[in-house]
């Protein structure tokens, strides 16, 4: 683990997949952030380390009245991690930020929930659900609801068993990288004016379907939500897209829809137009004043 991960000396830090002080029900979904998978909402909690117990059942928790505990909460919007509340138990939230400030620096407190979330999910892969540790366990959506032990799934809710699945077939990436291997470079993209045509094309099917057109760009091309938005503001600028604020319905033009149209149909390797039809298709694109692949210059 990076040294600047680890906890001060005397304390402990952990996550956990729910909002703190509220009651964990049920698993929240799984998304993107980057290039890792993390909860939608989750807590991080720091505390000194003789404010931590360890339970019967063998989970762990953090007793605000035995030092000071903070907890911190974190919610992923548009596919970015967002800090949205800072909670204490017993104690002045204020008295308990400024203890923390002195042992963790706050910049770091967002980079620390991402690690230990992403520590979270690497046990609960490992341990196929909740880790021992985690105190929800033998919460209300972890029933027992098999006497045989031997059946793999008797204690797993259906959220748990579609975490596993996801976090099994989409994140090998994101956790390799937990466990200290090194992530594969990802290839770099050029951002050319094709490359930005379908930019404006996923944004554009995206805004009309009602989802979130950056996030829509963001999962099509594997780019972290920044990178997305930057490559939207560079189609606004090339007039592929309409100014920011302006619904794409708003400037609708069957012109340039049929031109968007076109090209992606000639970049698609998937179709295998005739001779013919190909050259039906460059005519009618240089007609709309579209320029034709492989022509420029």
């Amino acid at each position: 683990m990076d040294d600047a991960l680890k906890p001060p000396g005397g304390w402990k830090i952990a996550a956990f997949p729910w909002f703190a002080m509220d009651e964990p029900t049920e698993l929240p979904r799984l998304l993107r952030v980057g290039s890792v998978l993390l909860p939608e909402f989750f807590h991080l909690v720091i505390a000194p380390q003789d404010a931590w117990r360890t339970y019967r059942d063998g989970s762990e928790g953090a007793e605000g009245w035995r030092a000071p505990v903070l907890f911190l909460n974190f919610q992923v919007y548009e596919g970015e991690l967002e800090m949205t509340e800072a909670r204490s138990a017993y104690q002045d939230i204020g008295t308990v930020m400024e203890t923390v400030r002195k042992v963790i620096k706050p910049d770091k407190w967002k980079l620390l929930g991402i690690h230990y979330m992403t520590q979270y999910l690497l046990q609960f892969m490992d341990e196929g659900g909740r880790p021992e540790s985690d105190p929800a366990r033998t919460g209300g959506d972890w029933p027992v609801v098999s006497a045989d032990e031997s059946d793999p799934y008797g204690n797993r809710p259906k959220a748990a068993i579609e975490w596993l699945d996801q976090l099994q077939s989409h994140a090998a990436e994101a956790y390799a990288s937990a466990r200290g291997t090194p992530n594969p470079r990802r290839k770099r993209q050029r951002i050319t004016d094709d490359f930005l045509k379908k930019v404006a094309r996923v944004y554009a099917i995206s805004e009309r379907a009602g989802m979130a057109p950056t996030r829509e760009v963001a999962n099509q091309f594997k780019a972290p939500h920044s990178t997305a938005a930057k490559w939207v503001a560079s189609a606004r600028r090339k007039k592929f897209l309409p100014p920011a604020g302006t619904p794409v319905d708003g400037a609708y033009d069957p012109t340039i829809e049929r031109r968007l149209e076109i090209e992606y149909e000639l970049h698609d390797s998937l179709k295998n137009h005739t001779p013919a039809e190909r050259h039906a298709l460059e005519v009618e694109l240089q007609s709309l004043g579209g320029e034709v692949p492989g022509r420029e210059g």
